[in-house]
């Protein structure tokens, strides 16, 4: 029974960690459909889009501080967050100042 409990630890320890974002996006009240949705973890790189409700979900191979990036009106603003094994919410805001389109979570 031991030998069994400790085989399924090492299985355990040496499982790779996953992590995943979801949310969506919006300029305002609207929500941002079809945009180029980008997950920077490290040298990883995760791609994805917004569905027609403005909604994404990624999944990274790690966990720990990436950047998520929003491609809008030729701009491409990020905002650092947080990836964890258990699925983390994020609400993006893109927001104009001057010329320039920022990302904020919300």
């Amino acid at each position: 029974m031991l030998q069994m409990i400790l085989v399924a630890g090492a299985l355990a320890l040496g499982a790779p960690s996953f992590g995943e974002v979801f949310g969506d996006v919006r300029v305002g009240e609207e929500y941002v459909k079809d945009a180029a949705v980008e997950l920077k973890c490290g040298d990883e790189v995760v791609k994805g889009k917004t569905d027609a409700s403005g909604s994404y979900r990624l999944t990274a191979k790690g966990t720990g501080k990436c950047a998520i990036s929003v491609a809008h009106d030729g701009q491409t603003p990020s905002v650092d967050v947080v990836v964890f094994e258990k699925a983390s919410r994020y609400r993006l805001v893109l927001e104009k100042k001057g010329e320039t389109w920022t990302l904020k979570r919300v």
